[in-house]
């Protein structure tokens, strides 16, 4: 799909008048990394609230955690996790009233932190554009799309989206550090989301990694 084609579905859906750069946080026993990413500036407004959600796993989350997603309305939830870590740790809560479930495990073969990051980006083209294709349509609206832990692969899919929609570098990289800010073991640093920046510029900008 062309990037222009994209970025006017993401206007429709997505995008909201400048109001505020508030991030309401969704209160949950078992995660304390789940966010909306309504209201983070990017070109032309802010992110419309309610539209676009990432988490930590959905697997831990107790019967009140259910109630309280379930009051989002999501219809997509998108989980990147391996089929190692499901079978470790369990798919999604069941209760969830959430009708379409998109599996998209995002792989590295590169180790921890940086290095992983430096495998996330290189080696997930398949799961970008099916993340990308699904974002594209607008009855996939509100999604929560989650990882395990929702700091490290759910952090590059957001930086993506974010670019795309024209948020400042500065943006991207405040909502990336909101993990560690939201729980003190969540550890993330600049230099490992900057594999992914460094790689996107490589690339010719987020623009011609898109649209390759």
């Amino acid at each position: 799909m062309k990037f222009a084609s994209l970025a006017l579905m993401f206007s429709f859906a997505l995008l909201a008048p400048l109001r505020s750069l508030a991030k309401p946080a969704i209160i949950l026993q078992a995660t304390r990394n789940t966010r909306d990413l309504g209201g983070l500036p990017v070109k032309g407004g802010q992110l419309r609230p309610g539209r676009l959600f990432r988490s930590g796993a959905l697997c831990f989350v107790t019967r009140a955690d259910v109630d309280r997603l379930n009051e989002l309305h999501c219809t997509t939830v998108v989980d990147l996790r391996t089929a190692r870590e499901i079978a470790k740790d369990g798919l999604d809560r069941p209760g969830l009233e959430i009708p379409r479930k998109l599996a998209l495990p995002m792989h590295n073969s590169y180790g921890r932190g940086q290095q992983a990051y430096h495998s996330y980006i290189r080696e997930g083209d398949s799961v970008v554009r099916s993340f990308f294709e699904m974002l594209g349509r607008s009855e996939s609206y509100p999604v929560l799309f989650h990882c395990s832990a929702g700091k490290d692969r759910t952090g590059i899919l957001a930086a993506l989206v974010l670019w795309s929609l024209g948020a400042e570098r500065e943006v991207i990289l405040d909502d990336y550090l909101q993990s560690q800010r939201n729980a003190a073991g969540l550890i993330v640093k600049p230099e490992w989301i900057g594999e992914v920046f460094q790689y996107v510029d490589e690339c010719g900008g987020i623009e011609a990694y898109l649209s390759k």
